[in-house]
């Protein structure tokens, strides 16, 4: 069966092409819009995906369900697993029989899941700019890089899968995916990064290496993966954020990466001064909490913030999800604080708070 797009093709992703296909005339009507003759549209679609890679954001200093962190699941399992099976999420936590990621998914894979027999999809973003954050920043400080091969059975959406998108493909349909990118680049702000329809056409046609970063929390190409994601078969590297260098993060995923065979890189970080956060931004209590969760030295970075969440207890997720007040839900949003004001990381922080 293998679902790595050879023998067949999985069910969700069957399914989502076919939707996408009956969307593609309407597609090709919205792309005329913008003066763009048939050549261009074929290597603007070609670019997408020849030119993108795959990422999955994640924190990997968060515990599971088991009392493992991210990393160590990662080390000790050897696949990068959904929020059905961590009870953990960088969104909300619904993924729970009759919860909204469950109905989420029912309307989205056409009940491809709804019987049992499959393993649910994790999720991630098709990052065509080669960002130094991943695609989807928001979700996690570190990420993922798969191998190409894995565009064959993901699905794609402009913008979340939460929203009910209207804009839904795969790599054997991407016409709407292509219109929906171009309508958001229409106004001059797309994806963060001021890009005009004639800016993505470029940066289109570049490879993801020649990085077009932003620290972006709203704007993304969201990648829903089916299949197993096996760090031996599908993970081209791991990206983490130097908050975590010298960390027992750090030491997990460098075994990972020998067992398994990926690289480790690392990225820009965000660190950020408490009073440097907008104080209407994501609510009122933003820098007070910012203040008591930063280092030592009055900065907030991402390892900042796992440490303060790891004395959280763990609690399983549920059809309601996580009540706006509650310490999760604050301490994401402080990440989406940390990402839309920080700055690069300089070097290595002084952090042996944070050292096993």
């Amino acid at each position: 069966m293998q679902w790595g797009g050879v023998e067949e093709q999985h069910p969700a992703v069957a399914a989502v092409g076919r939707r996408a296909a009956g969307l593609e005339a309407n597609a090709l009507a919205r792309l005329s819009a913008f003066d763009i003759d048939e050549a261009t549209i074929v290597a603007a679609t070609e670019h997408l995906f020849a030119n993108s890679r795959l990422t999955l954001n994640f924190h990997p200093d968060r515990r599971d369900s088991l009392g493992r962190t991210v990393a160590a699941g990662l080390l000790s399992d050897g696949r990068y697993r959904s929020q059905f099976e961590t009870g953990i999420s960088n969104g909300g936590r619904f993924a729970v029989p009759g919860g909204d990621r469950t109905r989420w998914e029912s309307a989205l894979f056409d009940d491809a899941y709804d019987n049992g027999t499959l393993s649910r999809p994790v999720y991630g973003a098709l990052d065509p700019f080669g960002d130094s954050y991943g695609g989807a920043p928001r979700f996690g400080s570190s990420f993922v890089v798969l191998e190409s091969h894995c565009l064959a059975r993901a699905t794609f959406c402009v913008g979340d899968s939460h929203s009910e998108p209207v804009d839904i493909g795969t790599l054997r349909e991407p016409l709407s995916i292509l219109a929906g990118a171009f309508d958001r680049c229409s106004t001059g702000t797309g994806f963060g990064r001021g890009l005009t329809v004639d800016r993505l056409l470029t940066a289109l046609g570049k490879r993801s290496s020649d990085s077009l970063s932003a620290r972006e929390l709203d704007s993304y190409i969201e990648a829903q993966i089916h299949g197993s994601v096996d760090f031996e078969r599908d993970v081209q590297a791991i990206v983490l954020d130097p908050s975590f260098r010298g960390s027992a993060v750090e030491r997990d995923l460098t075994l990972a990466s020998e067992r398994f065979g990926f690289a480790i890189g690392w990225n820009e970080g965000s660190e950020v001064r408490p009073e440097q956060i907008p104080p209407e931004f994501r609510g009122g209590d933003m820098l007070d909490l910012a203040r008591a969760t930063a280092r030592p030295d009055g900065l907030l970075d991402a390892a900042a913030i796992g440490t303060a969440i790891a004395n959280v207890p763990f609690t399983a997720p549920s059809i309601e999800g996580d009540p706006e007040a509650s310490p999760r839900q604050r301490y994401k949003k402080l990440w989406h604080c940390c990402l839309k004001f920080g700055r690069p990381i300089p070097g290595p922080p002084a952090r042996d708070d944070q050292r096993d």
